[in-house]
């Protein structure tokens, strides 16, 4: 969900107001490019919660920054951490190139694992035991 680009519907998405809301407000205070773009929303179908950022205009087009989950007690010092990286260190192509290999690599692995478990399952099967 993270980099998704959705189009602003009262019907689809909830601005949820609050202490994290102002707490955004506050992070981005001193960026020019940033204040009063960053908000939190609920995707109602999903039910999950998402601090994005507008991109012209509020409550037309945004994008996801972070993930919360389906709870803002999920929202803690880490993942404060997090978004302050990801809004004002951002990773470069080299890092991103290099963390998705990783995650491919990570993938793959997983996969070649539980096949062989798989396979030796169905050895123990196929001799009786």
């Amino acid at each position: 969900m993270l980099g998704l680009v959705s189009n602003y519907k009262s019907d689809e998405h909830t601005i949820v107001g609050g202490e994290l809301s102002l707490w955004l407000n506050r992070l981005v205070a001193d960026d020019r490019e940033r204040k009063g773009k960053l908000f939190l929303v609920r995707y109602n179908e999903l039910e999950v919660y998402v601090i994005a950022e507008w991109l012209g205009k509020p409550k037309d087009v945004f994008v996801d920054v972070l993930n919360i989950g389906k709870s803002l007690g999920n929202f803690t010092s880490a993942e404060a951490r997090e978004l302050r990286n990801r809004l004002f260190n951002p990773i470069g192509s080299e890092e991103t190139k290099r963390s998705m290999t990783q995650t491919d690599r990570d993938y793959y692995s997983n996969l070649q694992e539980e096949d062989s478990i798989e396979t030796e399952r169905q050895e123990l099967v196929a001799r009786g035991e």
